[in-house]
């Protein structure tokens, strides 16, 4: 053995490496054996006592190689990103969410890569804004995920999720005569968008994890390493998106899906002091094998509604139901970027739009984000279990357990050149 893990530890995660020469297999805590290679990157460990064996496929028994280590509760063990409370989440409301976690996130940097589309290839996607792990670039892998790296969002290492969508860009405009400011290149002149919170102050976007079927026992946490998007990048003007997969509002409008589902599949012109809202639903339905497909959606799917007793469900093509993820942020219609004209977000475009933003095709039809998990997996269950299975509102990155997840703290927060109206090199 090279390399084994900490005799005791609290990861969620287990890399070996070994040496051999011939067909190797696996066994961890009497699970069914799997073909296995060095190194070795065991992912979603639980809290106990772990036996993993190691054989030659012609071996026998008594001549494997048996590694053991021990992972801790966190729950006992304690953890520094795990904050003790004495704040109890409420039950969801009435027709709203069947049970719900909402976490912070502060913003970690911008670049023109994307590790699920583009994998290895630098600067090969258009403008993306990062949330989570502060690593993440091109050469992201499920182990450099899960294993390094600390997190712009609440929980810290507990949470090295990776987050991300298109930059939202508005035109930019000389402040002294209010024409539009050009670049270096003599090209109109654009500038990032940034969300907000509380009184206009730029900062912690919001992510929910909840339940996307009405049978909530039923629901499984998202294995480690999953990946997905959510949303297609090339909608264009003739084939909006459906709105209750990515969608626009006013905040103005108290747009809600229960009794006022006023949503819009591209940016509605919100004029000053309101917010442009934007929402993305993950799909929660997988099909149980794989954590990624060629077109990283194909793997998952959303629930279906039956109505009655059958309710919403998975289909059978995707019949794991997980927790699901999903985006809301919200967009300040500040000075500094609305249309000097009409004092509000008429212009604004994704770095994603491949179309020609006018005033009668407004931008945001190409709404979408990527998702990778890096939960630790014990955190993932108490999420699942403590709060979205019982029915719980659990805001803040409580846990709904006497603990919530650490605060957030900003990346880098590099922001590179808008280059080619965000749509990159």
């Amino acid at each position: 053995m090279l390399e084994t893990p900490a005799a005791n530890n609290t990861d969620g995660f287990a890399r070996i490496t070994f040496e051999s020469s011939a067909a190797t297999q696996c066994q961890l805590n009497g699970d069914a054996a799997f073909d296995c290679t060095s190194p070795l990157f065991l992912t979603d460990i639980g809290a106990g006592d772990q036996t993993l064996v190691i054989r030659t496929a012609e071996s026998e028994p008594e001549t494997a190689v048996t590694v053991q280590w021990t992972v801790a509760n966190i729950f006992d063990a304690g953890h520094e990103d795990l904050v003790l409370t004495n704040q109890s989440p409420e039950p969801v409301e009435a027709y709203s969410w069947r049970g719900i976690v909402r976490i912070n996130c502060d913003f970690s940097h911008s670049s023109y890569n994307d590790p699920i589309v583009y994998p290895g290839q630098e600067n090969a996607a258009h403008l993306h804004r990062f949330y989570g792990n502060m690593l993440v670039d091109h050469m992201l892998t499920t182990e450099s995920l899960l294993s390094s790296g600390d997190s712009s969002c609440q929980g810290g290492e507990l949470n090295r999720s990776a987050y991300w969508v298109p930059a939202l860009l508005a035109p930019l405009y000389d402040p002294d005569t209010g024409e539009r400011a050009l670049d270096a290149d003599g090209e109109p002149a654009w500038q990032t968008v940034p969300a907000v919170v509380g009184n206009d102050e730029e900062a912690h976007e919001i992510f929910y994890y909840s339940a996307g079927i009405d049978d909530l026992s039923a629901i499984q946490p998202v294995p480690a390493g999953l990946r997905m998007i959510a949303g297609k990048a090339t909608t264009q003007p003739e084939a909006p998106q459906d709105t209750s997969i990515v969608r626009w509002h006013c905040q103005s409008w108290e747009s809600d899906d229960a009794e006022n589902p006023q949503f819009s599949a591209t940016i509605p012109e919100c004029v000053a002091p309101d917010r442009v809202r934007m929402d993305i639903f993950f799909p929660s339905c997988w099909n149980g094998e794989d954590l990624d497909s060629a077109d990283h959606q194909s793997h998952m799917a959303y629930p279906i509604s039956e109505g009655g007793p059958n309710g919403t469900r998975c289909p059978e093509s995707h019949p794991v139901a997980v927790v699901r993820p999903s985006y809301h942020y919200a967009f300040g219609v500040k000075p500094e970027v609305f249309d000097p004209v009409t004092q509000s977000s008429r212009g604004w475009r994704l770095a994603s739009d491949m179309y020609a933003v006018t005033v009668s095709t407004p931008g945001g039809l190409s709404l979408h984000a990527d998702w990778i998990n890096g939960w630790h997996p014990q955190i993932m269950a108490a999420l699942l279990d403590v709060c979205i299975k019982s029915g719980f509102d659990c805001h803040d990155g409580n846990l709904g357990n006497g603990l919530r997840l650490s605060g957030t703290q900003p990346g880098s927060q590099f922001e590179p050149e808008i280059i080619n109206q965000g749509m990159g090199y």
